[in-house]
């Protein structure tokens, strides 16, 4: 690590000789720590005419300095971007939850505060009713819940690879239901390190991380031994900014595991009152009484000069019943349990970091509770609906900067008048039309000592002053023909207005790839594949021996592509077609089932199976995929069959308003799958009928489970083709 020094600047003497009578102009630098640098002359453009010596004239010559800063070096710009950075409420450096594994430079420091709060009604309901403090009966359904609370974090870079960190936080929660009504949660602190490494990527950076928890006790001062905690983290960031590209999008996927033993801190609380705490405590005290899995996934892009920030996280949240915990089956609070709850709590988060000038840091983000705001697990802490962030930090660096390097420039004047210098002045543009072409490269051709220029956001640029002459620039743009263009300065002082032409490249994608076997994985040789670009334009093709196949010319944006092979499934999918560039896409088809689970009748395609559904949701369920290809394929295969109403049934468990709307949503997602894979809109219909049919009486398990059903009625077809193909009838 590099020590600070002294800084200092020494002055020294420069003796500036012109080594020849036609420069007009030398450079040279002074200043610097350590050794110093200087720059060999620069030559100019030009040379400059020769002063006359005849009798007739006598011209005379002077000269005049002038001094400009030179640019930072390659290591100052990287501590410079490096020292942007702010941390999370871990105190790692990265967003609001979500660690980057992209590290600071080693010897600068981070330091932060981030105030939270929030105020809503949502742990008593009628399905969660809470205990009324003076009766001590579970009969309170409304609430109203408030916490605030403040993290401050400090982290430090010890290395460019190292870094270490730490964070205290605090909070207190008051709710009317509660009894006292306050709740404090004093002195929690995170202490962690966190290693990464990019292996010579620039980009992509691998890391680890461990972190220490220490736990206040409730309402207390000081720390809970008995409750200390640890999680340990893997993860991954890739910085697209570092990319040939420089796309301004920065990612990071976190896997955590949480060892977390919050739950000794109110042992000694249930144990005198005989009972577990109530939701309401577990909420304002963070308890949770198992382990945690975590993945936290979070992407942040980069404007106005990266000094403003939008970033989105996305959490989910598994446990692990390390600790062997029995749930209370009958609970104060009347939560579930683990045991027989399948939701899992998912967090979306919504936020912009703001850099106002270096170093300095502010912030502003929201937590939306997305799935476990509205169902209670006994081992878990009640998740919020939603949780505002407001803060800010401050980041320094430690290591003194070297003294201002400065350029001095020496010109030549000529009867006590300077030399007048030309300029072209570009405009570079699609050809046969006035479409601006920014960014664009424009090299100097027959002067390769001078630096290339770029277009700005109109397409123009405007070179240095340049002596009379000819000049020829090469000109490079993303999606254009390399161009030349060029130029001639006649006299002194005279501006000269330049157009440079390109020749847009065809905006057009390929799209290649290979017919996989789902389950072998085997290439499928001979297959035919068609696809629909995003223009409407249909092709076909026949995969070669190994499955192979390749569309060119295709018109970039969201296809659909299609498969159709012997024995298989239909298969029908979506990919996105970049420009200029070769797409990949494998498609994995299956084999027809050797017992089929689907079957066309006179009125209805009937299933042998039932459509999963997360639990109270209208999410399908990944071991649905195999039936619901089967449908498509019925469809697809069946272009007789011209409309089909989609049906979705539940069982009586719930109010019967909220079972149509859940049938509803249920048929209108089987719906919206099977047109994504490839069966028209138009002929599918959707309709909840929620528990108003049930097939059997819902009296029994066994029979509830019947009546949660997804139903294909057959509303309009033509008369089968006799010998035609497709799925037979079979009785049910």
């Amino acid at each position: 690590m590099r020590t600070r020094s002294r800084w200092f600047l020494g002055l020294v003497p420069l003796a500036v000789a012109l080594a020849a009578p036609d420069a007009s102009a030398q450079k040279i630098t002074f200043g610097g720590g350590g050794g110093g640098s200087t720059t060999q002359p620069q030559p100019q453009p030009q040379p400059q005419p020769k002063a006359s010596t005849s009798a007739s004239t006598t011209t005379s010559a002077k000269e005049e300095e002038k001094s400009e800063e030179a640019p930072p070096s390659d290591e100052w710009k990287e501590r410079d971007n490096a020292v942007m950075e702010s941390n999370t409420l871990a105190g790692a450096l990265g967003l609001l939850h979500t660690i980057h594994g992209e590290p600071g430079k080693g010897g600068q420091f981070r330091a932060s505060f981030i105030a939270n709060f929030m105020s809503a009604g949502f742990q008593c309901s009628t399905t969660y009713p809470c205990i009324d403090p003076s009766t001590g009966q579970p009969t309170v359904t409304t609430d109203s819940t408030n916490q605030v609370g403040a993290t401050v974090g400090l982290s430090v870079s010890i290395l460019d690879y190292l870094e270490a960190y730490i964070a205290a936080n605090a909070s207190a929660t008051g709710d009317n239901n509660n009894h006292p009504t306050l709740l404090q949660e004093m002195g929690d602190m995170t202490i962690g390190v966190k290693g990464a490494y990019d292996f010579g990527t620039k980009w992509l950076w691998p890391f680890a991380a461990a972190e220490l928890k220490l736990l206040g006790g409730a309402g207390g001062v000081g720390y809970f031994g008995n409750g200390t905690s640890a999680r340990f983290l893997l993860g991954i960031t890739g910085d697209f900014r570092k990319l040939s590209s420089n796309i301004p999008l920065r990612t990071s996927l976190n896997l955590s595991y949480s060892i977390d033993n919050s739950a000794a801190i109110i042992a000694d609380t249930e144990k005198a009152r005989g009972t577990p705490i109530t939701r309401i405590e577990r909420f304002g005290l963070g308890i949770n009484r198992v382990d945690m899995f975590d993945v936290n996934l979070g992407a942040e892009t980069f404007l106005l000069n990266d000094r403003i920030r939008p970033f989105l996280e996305f959490s989910l949240v598994g446990a692990a019943n390390r600790q062997g915990y029995a749930c209370h089956t009958k609970n104060p609070s009347a939560d579930n349990c683990l045991a027989n709850d399948t939701d899992v709590p998912t967090t979306l988060t919504i936020g912009a970091r703001f850099f106002p000038w270096k170093g300095l840091m502010l912030e502003a983000a929201v937590d939306v509770g997305m799935t476990g705001v509205k169902n209670f697990i006994e081992e878990l802490a009640p998740q919020a609906p939603y949780m505002v962030y407001l803060g800010g930090g401050w980041s320094f660096d430690t290591w003194e900067r070297p003294p201002v390097e400065k350029i001095k420039t020496v010109e030549k004047k000529i009867e006590g008048k300077p030399m007048l210098l030309g300029k072209v002045k570009g405009f570079v543009h699609e050809k046969d039309k006035d479409t601006a072409i920014p960014g664009a490269v424009v090299a100097w051709d027959n002067h390769p000592e001078l630096t290339a220029l770029y277009t700005g956001p109109d397409g123009r640029f405007t070179t240095q002053g340049l002596t009379p002459g000819k000049y020829s620039f090469d000109v490079k743009a993303d999606g254009y023909k390399d161009g030349q263009c060029a130029a001639e300065i006649t006299k002194a002082a005279s501006d000269v207005q330049l157009d440079c032409p390109l020749e847009a490249l065809p905006r057009v994608g390929n799209l290649v790839g290979h017919v996989r076997d789902g389950e072998s994985n085997a290439w499928v040789p001979n297959a035919t594949v068609k696809f629909k670009d995003a223009s409407g334009k249909e092709l076909s093709i026949t995969a070669d021996s190994t499955g192979a196949f390749r569309f060119e010319g295709v018109a970039p944006g969201e296809g659909e592509i299609s498969v159709e092979a012997p024995d298989y499934l239909a298969f029908v999918d979506h990919t996105n077609v970049k420009v200029r560039q070769d797409n990949p896409y494998d498609a994995v088809i299956r084999h027809k089932p050797r017992q089929s689970l689907v079957a066309v009748t006179a009125k209805e395609i009937t299933i042998r199976q039932q459509v999963q559904f997360a639990l109270d949701q209208d999410v399908i369920l990944p071991e649905s995929t195999p039936l619901l290809i089967e449908i498509a394929d019925v469809l697809i295969k069946n272009p007789r069959i011209k409309q089909v109403e989609v049906q979705g049934h539940t069982d009586n468990t719930g109010t019967p308003e909220h079972n149509q709307d859940l049938s509803d949503r249920r048929a209108n997602s089987v719906r919206n799958w099977l047109i994504q894979h490839g069966v028209a809109a138009d002929r599918l219909v959707a309709k909840g009928y929620g528990q108003t049919k049930p097939l059997v009486p819902n009296v029994t398990t066994a029979n509830k489970a019947r009546n949660r059903r997804v139903q294909f009625i057959i509303l309009e077809q033509d008369k089968a083709n006799p010998g035609g193909g497709g799925h037979t009838a079979v009785p049910f």
